[in-house]
């Protein structure tokens, strides 16, 4: 019976943490199902201090996520504004294009929102074409490394998770 539960459960994150490449909180949803495992699930699997850790690694997850997003933005040489510009055109990429290719639309949108936005503000900021496009490519490149690590994260999760019901 223990083998079911943690089929199922994989299953269950594992659809959650294509969410993540989607810019949405995959690994946020993964913690809910976790949080309602330990309180309607079988006796000791899932505690709720398993939830706590796993509540600490999605945490790490977005820090990963923002963070790689800023340091690839500061080594391609954006500014603060050029930086937070890219954030932004990251979130409204990832929205604007959603509907499209069944959803992976989103993932597009927010590499390409990422390198739009530092693009575009560091051109307000009166930057060369050059240096804002470096700019923005290392933007679009902290993104992409940003969203490899909250996977990583999530991909965590469903390991640590699974673990307490096959071990």
């Amino acid at each position: 019976m223990d083998l079911l539960w943690g089929l199922g459960l994989g299953l269950i994150l594992f659809s959650f943490l294509w969410l993540n490449l989607l810019s949405l909180p995959g690994n946020w949803l993964m913690l809910g199902v976790l949080a309602l495992l330990a309180w309607l699930g079988p006796e000791g699997r899932i505690t709720w201090g398993f939830v706590g850790l796993m509540g600490a690694a999605a945490v790490l997850g977005e820090i990963l996520e923002l963070a790689g997003q800023l340091i690839g933005g500061k080594r391609g040489g954006a500014s603060g504004a050029g930086n937070f510009g890219g954030i932004v055109g990251s979130v409204a990429g990832a929205i604007l294009l959603a509907p499209f290719a069944l959803g992976l639309g989103s993932l597009a949108g927010a590499l390409l929102g990422a390198w739009v936005g530092c693009f575009a503000v560091e051109r307000l900021r009166q930057e060369s074409h050059q240096r804002a496009a470096q700019a923005a490519w290392g933007a679009f490149w902290g993104r992409s490394f940003g969203l490899v690590g909250k996977s990583a994260v999530g991909a965590t999760i469903i390991v640590m998770s699974i673990s307490r019901f096959v071990a």
